[in-house]
């Protein structure tokens, strides 16, 4: 379960960097909040 959540947000780090490097800033706000969403989640879990 944390391998595959730490995936996630290795990937979505990944998604977030490459929209910032095209200037797609809609999408990098957007994939921002649900990285937040996700590392509070795993705070919360542990």
């Amino acid at each position: 379960m944390k391998k595959n959540a730490n995936e996630k947000v290795t990937m979505l780090q990944y998604r977030i960097k490459r929209y910032h490097a095209m200037g797609n800033g809609t999408m990098c706000q957007l994939l921002s909040g649900k990285l937040q969403k996700l590392l509070l989640q795993q705070r919360l879990a542990l």
